[in-house]
């Protein structure tokens, strides 16, 4: 009888569980649970169209999916305005954010304070949102065009968008709520790794085949690391030591070191690498490699190969949720 009890809640999602990884499949619409330690799929549910990126609450009891509603950052339709909210427990859609005239939700990233930072192709801007009231509180204007990924310093003071149309980074002052100014670095921006420190940040610039690096306090320019293969994405492990970059164009993950601007190694991942997520430990690196659907993981920083997990259409966001808080 115990274990029928413990089944039961388990199933209803009021037990907590083993470690999850969490997926956006962008051709399936859909938001996908993963157990992490067999890849086996859980559950998903539907999203908005074409969904793009995803992040947590602060308690990692919900989660806040934008719908970008286009293929691709070249196309000049409007697509989507909204935020889809998710349970996670409850492995249900419990709301949705409307962003009115603002289209086309790329970047999200959640602040200290719990709000959300979201960009938005049209018009181009840093939208903050209040998860509370589901609605939006303020919209930054930017200059720069079709701003894809967001960074935000620790203390939410300071945010960072790619503009993936003009080759650009803006710099975006959140306590006065304005641009300040923009970095040019070419190509098209996506993916940021701030490092630890908070002193440089690395941006992957998808067509000039570099990762560039910037001085992160006096928003300056001093790099370019010549990466070939397309880089997308960037994630940076704890001790600042090593950034991840997941290469589009050749289907590889290389990883480099941070203090020598040197690649350290490379390893193929899969048909258009994008998504990519280092565990907080530091040990694991997973992969989307969209074309295949799959993510794939390894070992960090060797980059050797632990496994694949098969996935709904074109994953690209991941999660590592470690057991579901309550």
């Amino acid at each position: 009888m115990k274990r029928l009890i413990l089944t039961l809640l388990a199933l209803v999602g009021c037990l907590p569980g083993a470690d999850q990884l969490l997926i956006l499949h962008k051709l399936d619409d859909s938001f996908g649970w993963y157990d992490a330690e067999s890849g086996k799929p859980e559950a998903k549910v539907t999203v908005g169209r074409k969904p793009h990126e995803f992040a947590l609450s602060v308690d990692e009891k919900f989660a806040y999916v934008t719908n970008y509603g286009a293929d691709s950052y070249t196309e000049t339709q409007p697509g989507g305005n909204t935020i889809t909210v998710i349970d996670l427990a409850a492995r249900k859609v419990v709301g949705e954010i409307d962003l009115g005239e603002y289209h086309r939700p790329h970047g999200i990233e959640r602040g200290k304070s719990g709000r959300f930072y979201v960009t938005t192709d049209f018009p181009a801007a840093l939208l903050e949102l209040d998860p509370r009231k589901r609605k939006i509180v303020r919209a930054i204007a930017l200059s720069g065009k079709l701003p894809h990924m967001v960074q935000l310093t620790r203390d939410e003071r300071k945010a960072w968008t790619a503009n993936a149309g003009s080759g650009t980074v803006s710099i975006v002052d959140l306590a006065n709520h304005k641009e300040i100014t923009q970095v040019e670095v070419g190509g098209v921006p996506m993916g940021f790794a701030l490092t630890p420190d908070e002193k440089n940040l690395f941006v992957a610039t998808r067509t000039n085949n570099l990762v560039v690096q910037v001085d992160a306090v006096a928003n300056k320019l001093k790099r370019k690391l010549g990466v070939p293969g397309e880089p997308a994405r960037l994630a940076s492990s704890l001790d600042g030591r090593w950034i991840y970059v997941s290469l589009i164009g050749s289907g590889e993950v290389a990883v480099l070191n941070a203090h020598t601007q040197l690649e350290v190694r490379r390893a193929a991942a899969g048909p258009r690498a994008e998504g990519v997520r280092l565990t907080d430990d530091g040990q694991r690196l997973y992969v989307s490699a969209q074309a295949e659907n799959k993510v794939v993981e390894f070992t960090a920083p060797g980059l050797e190969r632990v496994r694949e997990i098969a996935t709904q259409a074109k994953p690209d966001p991941i999660y590592l949720l470690r057991e579901r808080k309550r």
